[in-house]
């Protein structure tokens, strides 16, 4: 199998450059250094970092040179933010693509069509995972309400609507409803463990199709499905629409229904629900896989990355040269 250029620290430590490679001093509870992890530079592509971690800004500067990624989270879990490059190593961005990806934007018919496009992938995808899985789902009256659709707010509704129902499958999925029934989705923080791990999932998905939009020319502030408002990245937010369904639900179905995942993994925190270190290892490997993966795609094969800055891609020559899009589905 196929290794992810993906490194997490989940403990505190110090990360810091050292004869022109990455070290990594995990700590001790008193602050000694327990032991040193040598990640040599041409085995990373982006760093999570869920610990308490030690990063000066020679080593932020080794790392911009390098193009690589950080993703930074939360003691509870929680993302709050990225580090980019900005460096000759990294993508350049287009002037021409960054005016056309406005003009979409303002353009309700070419908007309206992209979003469309991401919806209905989205839907489709989620309507397979309950295909694949021998449970009934009556999809017609979605799909023609999103056909039917004149803007972005009333395919929000579609979208909402669907999610509503989709989800009340999970408990015709998932084998364990004495812990992880789905009553409700909730976020900031999740309610439930199944919260939490639906969290979990999709912010690990925001950030790698975030990470696959950077490789590409276009911006990441600006969407078209969701609205950028105030926050500073908004597109990957529609990528990840395609590919929760794909991605996440899928390996949490497969987690949950094997056991691999149980409520011991799970702890509480100040009150909040997060997973124990052990659990975001045995989820990483699960999820590493999925990326990693090759599954055929048209004549080629393809990893999910691969396929995800694809799709980012094809959303480029829809923008810029008004090929046709067609949303990704499984």
């Amino acid at each position: 199998m196929k290794t992810d250029r993906t490194h997490f620290l989940l403990n505190s430590g110090k990360l810091y450059r050292k004869d022109n490679n990455i070290y990594f001093d995990k700590y001790a509870e008193d602050g000694t250094v327990l032991n040193t992890k040598i990640i040599p530079i041409n085995s990373i592509n982006e760093i999570y970092i869920l610990g308490k971690v030690e990063l000066d800004t020679y080593t932020m500067a080794f790392l911009s040179t390098n193009n690589i990624l950080i993703h930074i989270f939360s003691h509870y879990g929680s993302f709050r933010g990225n580090f980019y490059p900005n460096s000759p190593n990294s993508v350049n961005k287009s002037g021409f693509v960054l005016l056309n990806q406005v003009r979409t934007f303002d353009d309700e018919i070419k908007r309206v069509a992209i979003a469309k496009e991401i919806t209905k992938a989205r839907m489709i995808n989620s309507i397979n995972n309950c295909t694949k899985r021998g449970v009934k789902f009556q999809s017609n009256t979605h799909l023609e309400a999103l056909r039917n659709a004149k803007n972005i707010a009333q395919i929000m509704a579609c979208e909402g609507a669907f999610a509503k129902e989709y989800f009340t499958k999970w408990n015709e999925i998932i084998k364990n409803q004495k812990s992880f029934k789905f009553t409700t989705r909730s976020k900031r923080p999740p309610i439930d463990k199944i919260n939490a791990f639906i969290s979990y999932i999709n912010t690990r998905i925001y950030n790698v199709c975030l990470s696959e939009i950077y490789k590409t020319e276009l911006d990441p502030r600006i969407s078209f499905l969701h609205e950028p408002n105030y926050r500073s990245l908004s597109l990957h937010l529609d990528l990840a629409e395609i590919f929760k369904p794909i991605l996440g639900d899928n390996l949490i179905f497969n987690m949950l229904n094997t056991g691999e995942i149980t409520p011991k993994d799970f702890q509480i925190d100040a009150g909040r629900i997060k997973f124990t270190n052990e659990a975001v290892q045995k989820i990483e490997i699960k999820m590493i896989k999925s990326l990693t993966t090759q599954v055929k795609f048209e004549n080629n094969f393809l990893t999910y990355r691969q396929i995800i800055r694809r799709e980012a891609n094809q959303i480029k020559k829809f923008i810029c040269e008004n090929y046709p899009y067609e949303g990704y589905v499984n």
